[in-house]
């Protein structure tokens, strides 16, 4: 007899034949982050509406944007329990109601405020930011249970999905934001319009729930098996979390500058036109998109570490770029490189953080999701006072340090480079 082969040079795990229902859990769980994206981006377009009915300032409008992700902090501790107590997909697709649920109680709480005379009371804005911040709350354990739940279907399959659910969300968001957009163009009362958003995705959640997988998380023998998992170094335990923590902000903090200051960087640094000033935005948005949709090829075929290690010079390089020759063309190109760059960087350390041995299931990817939620919360003020102080640049200047910080943290994962144990 020919003599098995004892060992896989290859970074791509031998892999399994997925099973009907592992098949219908992927669809189920890319339903779910699609879901997750296009709710809130429905919204985002119809915030003047909310400024404007309000009678807010500029900083009293702040602070009432600011409830989602306060609630989001507050919240989001509570997910890995509600996760071990009523498992992943529950409270994915429950949650997902959820969120649609507060979403149009705050919409409707507008439209209420925009047919009546004078300015709102105080009331009525701390309640829009209650529920606001309930909405927040929700978002925050929703993402933990998805993600779980894409991670458990990710072991049944034995290589890397979880990208292309990242995926789906990013196309969700756009999907929601273009929503929004024409519900503002043709004047679809706001309560209206988030009301039939919430509906549409609640049926979306309920029909993407029946097709979930079964059972509490982690309890299945065979899905224990490390048929895919992202390994890290074996070091301390604290010591490997707080490494993937720093990768997760690092990474997320492109996403983030992207949204809060390039349509500013663009049009009052760079002098460019209003119409044309959110496109280094949008080109980011669209390669993110392009570089979860090949991400977990890309982790298939080298592996973890050398996917984490390429993305983060990638975003070095393309906005160092910026730093160095701030021009339109240079802005673009490097956030465009910076989100192709910083595509798989959150997926995967959220990935190794809920596979590190010796916590309760959910524990590590509640605890980077949380400390992400608290960096939303907390940048944009402080940048805001760096910038204030300096120039729009400095904003920018964080990009190819936090590339820089990403390529370092990657030495805390570890190819694999042996087939998956069998039973």
């Amino acid at each position: 007899m020919k003599k098995r082969r004892a060992e896989n040079t290859d970074h791509r795990p031998l892999q399994k034949q997925a099973t009907p229902a592992a098949r219908r859990a992927r669809v189920a769980v890319m339903a779910l982050f699609f879901s997750n994206g296009a709710l809130f981006a429905n919204f985002v377009p119809r915030f003047p509406l909310l400024k404007d009915v309000f009678e807010l300032d500029p900083s009293e409008y702040g602070l009432v944007i600011a409830a989602f992700p306060l609630g989001a902090m507050i919240g989001g501790p509570l997910a890995g329990f509600l996760v071990r107590r009523l498992n992943s997909a529950r409270v994915a697709a429950h949650g997902t109601i959820l969120i649609g649920v507060f979403l149009f109680c705050g919409a409707s709480l507008v439209t209420v405020s925009s047919n009546r005379e004078g300015p709102a009371s105080i009331a009525t804005v701390a309640a829009f930011a209650v529920i606001y911040a309930f909405a927040g709350s929700t978002d925050a354990i929703v993402d933990v249970g998805q993600n779980a739940h894409g991670f458990r279907v990710q072991r049944l399959y034995g290589r890397s999905i979880v990208n292309a659910f990242h995926a789906a969300w990013s196309a969700g968001a756009m999907t929601g934001g273009l929503m929004g957009m024409a519900a503002t163009a043709l004047r679809v009362p706001l309560g209206w319009h988030i009301g039939s958003v919430a509906l549409l995705f609640s049926l979306v959640a309920i029909w993407a729930y029946r097709r979930t997988l079964p059972g509490r998380d982690r309890v299945g023998a065979m899905e224990e098996q490390q048929l895919h998992r992202v390994e890290v170094r074996r070091w301390p335990t604290l010591m490997v979390l707080t490494i993937l923590v720093i990768m997760a902000i690092a990474g997320v903090s492109v996403e983030d500058i992207a949204t809060t200051w390039s349509t500013l960087f663009m049009r009052d640094y760079l002098a460019v036109l209003p119409s044309l000033a959110a496109s280094a935005y949008v080109l980011m948005l669209f390669f993110q998109l392009l570089g979860r949709a090949t991400g977990d090829w890309f982790i298939n075929r080298f592996g973890a570490q050398s996917t984490v290690l390429v993305g983060g010079l990638i975003i070095l390089m393309g906005t160092g770029v910026i730093a160095l020759h701030p021009h339109p063309v240079t802005t673009v190109a490097g956030f465009a490189l910076a989100g192709f760059g910083c595509a798989t960087t959150v997926p995967i350390a959220m990935n190794a953080a809920d596979d590190l041995p010796g916590l309760k299931a959910g524990t590590g990817l509640t605890i980077v999701s949380w400390l992400m939620r608290l960096f939303f919360f907390a940048a944009p003020p402080i940048i805001g006072q760096v910038v204030e102080a300096t120039s729009l640049l400095s904003a920018i200047l964080i990009l190819p340090v936090a590339g820089f910080i990403i390529a370092l943290c990657a030495v805390v994962l570890v190819e694999k480079n042996s087939p998956p144990q069998r039973i």
